[in-house]
């Protein structure tokens, strides 16, 4: 499981969105809490960040994830997706650090469903296939070669769907999101 904790927060200003109060625990610490990683093959519960020092770090360790430091974060998810794919796993359960509100049992029924090295799931509220989603090993070359601008929307576009609430996905990417979650 890698979870995409990099990313640039343009849209949510200054501050660190991450690092934020929600719920009684950082944002960024949410979704590796909810995380099965007693599911997760050992050394593949990763967190993906740009800061070895990030406040959350504590957090994410607590949970059982190892921190992957990705120096070139800037250039797109590809770039965290490769740090995942070195640990040689069989499957990439992408979720991102900013949906607070995945529970345990949607990853579940993700993993549940990616028995093949070719599964491609996404999470589907009936209007959008978002991530968190997970990626059999065939399709690790295509997710390295994800930049900032296109992410994983075309494989996404074309992933088997994992049905859920549309509550559960929402990302928080400004202060009024955060405002209007907590």
């Amino acid at each position: 499981m890698a979870v995409h904790a990099a990313g640039s927060s343009k849209r949510f200003g200054k501050k660190d969105k991450l690092a934020q109060p929600f719920r009684g625990r950082l944002l960024g610490e949410h979704v590796c809490a909810n995380a099965p990683v007693d599911r997760i093959a050992q050394g593949c519960a990763l967190i993906i960040t740009a800061n070895k020092d990030h406040p959350c770090r504590a957090g994410w360790e607590k949970a059982g994830f190892q921190i992957a430091l990705n120096a070139r974060a800037e250039e797109g998810m590809g770039t965290s997706v490769a740090l995942a794919q070195k640990e040689r796993c069989d499957a990439v359960l992408i979720a991102l650090a900013d949906m607070p509100l995945v529970p345990r049992a949607h990853f579940d029924g993700l993993i549940d469903s990616a028995r093949t090295r070719g599964a491609c799931w996404a999470s589907d509220t009936g209007a959008a296939r978002t991530p968190p989603a997970i990626f059999g090993q065939s399709h690790f070359a295509e997710l390295a070669r994800l930049n900032e601008d296109t992410g994983a929307r075309a494989l996404l576009k074309n992933a088997r769907a994992v049905s859920c609430p549309p509550q559960w996905l929402e990302d928080i990417d400004t202060p009024e999101a955060l405002a209007r979650l907590s």
